[in-house]
């Protein structure tokens, strides 16, 4: 069932009164968005940290943690995917930019309005930290705009199946290279993946699997009703934006509803006084932005064995 387009029917059955379905999806992504997301993605870390602590070592956790904010995209783009839709995989590629002014922008400047303390300070006393993970980001998401160029190879910027190995190779060079940086930093600087990162569960995989389940369903519901929202004014943002423009605007700016994980988890680890905290908050940037690699790259071999040919 295509949600987007249920969606889009219901708004126009709504057109004698039209203010209805604009105030219902400003109301319900509001809470899903303030309260909803943050809440399953604290929940979600929480446990993940405990469980891959507790089977795998901590050293693991803050990779773990941080790919597992990705879930939303993953569960996103397979959706995407299952009905047709090659445009799926612009989700994770398109998050990588989501992620970095996120982790480095937003999270510090949300801190600062909340206090009491971390955010830009502790971004400033970890400047080593920062410079290493905000470059792996940012080559990384040059990794991604570049592999979204090759399939967006039509006038209009969608996503079709040509140069699929292309972009397919680009994925991979980025998400293993980054897999090898990431092992030689892990034993370069142990005591910053293995102290105090402010998680404190042993890990009930039940709870995750209830968190990942809500954060799943959440992140979907806000990203239907953005998808929906840009069908609807279609016409209006193409001739504000330009059509090509219009494309990367959707996915780029629609990304930003798959990264609020990325964000919750920043923000409560800036908020803590310590070096492994705040390099699992810049992880958000650089593991996160792998990780959409990882999943962009799955993605585009399921549309490739599976034929799928839809936009």
């Amino acid at each position: 069932m295509d949600v987007v387009a249920q969606l889009v029917g219901l708004a126009r059955a709504w057109e004698g009164l039209p203010w209805l379905f604009p105030t219902l999806c400003l109301a319900v992504g509001g809470v899903l968005g303030r309260y909803v997301i943050p809440w399953s993605s604290d929940g979600m870390a929480d446990e993940l940290a405990g469980l891959v602590g507790r089977k795998m070592g901590r050293r693991y956790r803050t990779l773990a943690v941080n790919a597992g904010t990705n879930f939303p995209e993953l569960l996103l783009m397979g959706y995407a995917l299952l009905i047709g839709h090659w445009g799926g995989i612009g989700n994770p590629l398109g998050s990588n930019l989501a992620n970095i002014y996120l982790v480095l922008l937003i999270a510090p400047l949300w801190i600062a309005v909340t206090g009491p303390s971390g955010g830009f300070g502790r971004l400033r006393s970890e400047f080593k930290l920062v410079k290493k993970h905000v470059i792996a980001a940012i080559i990384l998401w040059l990794f991604a705009t570049a592999a979204m160029r090759s399939l967006a190879s039509d006038g209009e910027g969608q996503l079709v199946a040509s140069n699929a190995g292309i972009s397919l190779a680009l994925c991979a060079a980025g998400f293993f290279g980054f897999l090898i940086w990431a092992r030689r930093d892990r034993r370069r600087n142990p005591e910053v993946y293995e102290g105090d990162d402010g998680f404190n569960s042993a890990g009930d995989i039940k709870r995750l699997l209830r968190m990942l389940i809500v954060l799943g369903i959440s992140s979907a519901a806000i990203n239907w009703i953005f998808l929906a929202a840009t069908d609807l004014y279609a016409d209006s943002l193409s001739k504000l934006f330009g059509v090509r423009t219009f494309a990367y605007l959707h996915y780029f700016v629609g990304s930003l509803v798959t990264s609020l994980p990325e964000l919750t988890v920043a923000t409560r680890a800036l908020r803590r006084d310590t070096t492994p905290s705040a390099n699992l908050a810049l992880a958000g940037a650089s593991v996160s932005n792998a990780t959409n690699l990882g999943i962009a790259m799955l993605g585009i071999l399921l549309a490739l064995l599976f034929q799928i040919s839809g936009e």
